[in-house]
């Protein structure tokens, strides 16, 4: 079980069995930070959850990834960070470096596409969520005179 699918079967106690942080961490006999560390795990897109693991870096590597407020950052410090074989300690550093860089400027010059891409990245990681606790959730997408509608069917 990989740190993605640990942070799922953490969501799935608290979604299916109405259970908090506290109470999951209490059952398990781990603290609170543990669980929320985990789940915090989940914002990550499926793409980039599947780059992460094939990267093969730790956790810690992978929640200071997700300091970066876009996924196009985050894939550029993960690639600098698996060639560079970098400690956490190290990739700490890069990801202030890069953060230092891309200031507030840069998330507000992000075009229509890339927000639209990180919407359907959350989307997806929601559906795929909810697949995992065993809801059947279905996207599809269509594009039509230059707009795009996105349905979702549940059940």
């Amino acid at each position: 079980m990989n740190m993605f699918d640990e942070a799922c079967a953490l969501d799935g106690m608290i979604r299916m069995r109405g259970m908090t942080q506290s109470h999951v961490a209490e059952t398990l006999g781990v603290s609170q930070s543990y669980v929320a560390n985990k789940l915090r795990l989940l914002r990550f897109s499926g793409r980039m959850r599947d780059k992460i693991l094939s990267a093969g870096v730790s956790e810690r590597h992978a929640r200071t990834l997700l300091r970066l407020p876009e996924e196009g950052l985050q894939r550029i410090a993960l690639s600098k960070i698996s060639e560079g074989q970098m400690t956490v300690a190290q990739s700490e550093i890069l990801v202030e470096r890069m953060l230092d860089e891309c200031g507030p400027e840069r998330i507000r010059e992000a075009t229509d596409s890339e927000r639209i891409g990180v919407f359907e990245d959350v989307l997806d990681a929601s559906l795929t969520t909810l697949r995992h606790t065993g809801v059947l959730a279905k996207k599809s997408v269509e594009r039509y005179n230059g707009k795009m509608y996105i349905t979702i069917a549940i059940g």
